[in-house]
């Protein structure tokens, strides 16, 4: 819209330049009607002899007979004292005061125009003219009439002039309008199905557009499938470099084990450290492929009626219940596996702390403020609980607490590094329940 106000701000200008150069050219016609009275009266002044004329002062306009019609003629030496002052009828025994007096400067030939107050107290237009006759002596000569008329003229310009205008402008926003709503169209489409690419309900933009249009909805979908592409063939790279990795030290842990004794005993632990290192890296390399893909979108809803069900099976013998709300509709941007693997871990997590109860939430989450929308996952459970000094370590790699319960010690840290592969957060605090509360902060589709 900053188009149709800066069009607008163009209008608004060339109204004002255009009244002004109306206002210009009606007083200068207006003037032009003075000069030619001036002209007559200057004539009459330099030769009053002149015996063809019966009536030397008549310039042929009965307006100039009518006391106080706005229309006057006056003449006066200024070369003799007392000032000898001869004026139209229409004066009435009044006076024209001079436009020298009011500082209007003169143009060539001692001739001014400009406005001056009449003996009514009216506005007159005025032009003025100063003759040297020599010895038969020096004149102001000025003839005036009513400015009424001008700001007649004017008024009827102006109201025209904003009539037109005002339908200008109405045409212009009309039209700019139109242009948005219909006009740009099918950009409106080619955003919303950019937008079904990201909620995960299409894989490419479909549908007709203008030739325009046409070669960037093209350049869109070859994109998307470049990208697919890559992550296909990362995905490709990371499971044969396991592979190739995981044969060779299975050999070395089974000969070690095969041979017996102390050396055999600590081939086996860096083996097996390896073999844990190489499985922490390869599965973060296809979280980052994933967490990269275009579309991708996943449900949150099953996901957590499955793992909660799985989880009530696994801790049967110790009678933890297991709920859920859900925020109906919550979807994740990204894919399903890694979901599963951050709320499973979360939840798995819980179990093994809980004394009675694990309850799961889900909901949207604050807004951050650079513009996308995220959902956030909490998980609580009822056990005794971690002292807060040791939350930040609880999302180191491999760091465990009690060695009493199984497990790694990479569940956290593994939810920790999934959602920030994917932009999003997992931040631990006390739970209403008395226990541990995980919050898992995602990008929402």
């Amino acid at each position: 819209m900053s188009s149709t106000v800066w069009s607008l701000a163009i209008l608004l200008l060339a109204g004002v330049i255009l009244s002004t150069l109306n206002r210009r050219t009606t007083e200068h016609s207006f003037d032009e009607r003075l000069h030619v009275y001036l002209k007559s009266l200057v004539a009459d002044v330099a030769s009053p002899n002149d015996s063809e004329r019966s009536d030397p002062y008549s310039l042929g306009e009965p307006r100039f007979d009518l006391p106080l019609s706005g229309w006057y003629w006056q003449i006066t030496r200024i070369d003799h004292e007392p000032a000898e002052i001869k004026g139209s009828t229409s004066l009435f025994g009044g006076r024209l005061l001079s436009l020298a007096a009011s500082n209007v400067k003169a143009r060539a030939g001692e001739l001014r125009e400009g406005y001056a107050t009449g003996p009514d107290e009216r506005r007159l237009r005025m032009v003025e003219r100063v003759i040297d006759l020599g010895e038969d002596g020096k004149f102001l000569i000025q003839v005036a009439a009513d400015s009424a008329e001008i700001e007649q003229s004017i008024a009827a310009f102006r109201w025209a002039l904003g009539l037109t205008f005002v339908l200008l402008g109405l045409a212009l926003v009309a039209t700019t309008v139109f242009q948005v709503r219909f006009g740009l169209l099918p950009l409106a489409r080619l955003s919303a199905g950019v937008s079904a690419i990201r909620r995960g309900e299409a894989d490419h933009v479909s549908g007709q557009f203008p030739d325009d249009i046409a070669p960037l909805a093209a350049e869109v979908n070859l994109l998307i499938d470049s990208n697919r592409e890559i992550l296909e063939r990362a995905r490709t790279q990371v499971g044969n470099l396991a592979h190739a990795l995981k044969t060779p030290l299975s050999v070395v842990m089974n000969e070690a084990a095969a041979e017996g004794g102390p050396l055999s005993a600590k081939v086996q632990e860096q083996a097996a450290i390896m073999r844990d290192q190489v499985n922490w890296y390869l599965e973060r390399a296809r979280a980052a492929a994933r967490a990269g893909s275009v579309g991708a979108a996943t449900e949150i809803g099953p996901i957590v009626d499955g793992i909660l069900r799985t989880a009530a099976k696994i801790h049967t013998d110790r009678a933890i219940a297991f709920d859920g709300v859900v925020e109906p509709g919550a979807m994740f941007r990204g894919e399903r596996q890694d979901l599963e693997e951050m709320i499973g871990n979360l939840v798995d997590n819980g179990g093994k702390w809980a004394a009675t109860r694990v309850d799961v939430a889900v909901r949207p989450a604050e807004p951050t403020g650079d513009g996308r929308s995220y959902v956030c996952v909490t998980v609580d459970d009822d056990g005794e609980g971690v002292p807060e000094a040791a939350w930040t370590s609880m999302l180191r790699r491999g760091a465990r607490l009690d060695e009493s319960k199984p497990g790694s010690g990479l569940g956290l840290s593994i939810v920790a590094d999934l959602a920030s592969l994917y932009g999003g957060s997992l931040k631990l605090n006390r739970s209403p329940l008395g226990g541990l509360r995980a919050e898992l902060t995602l990008p929402a589709a």
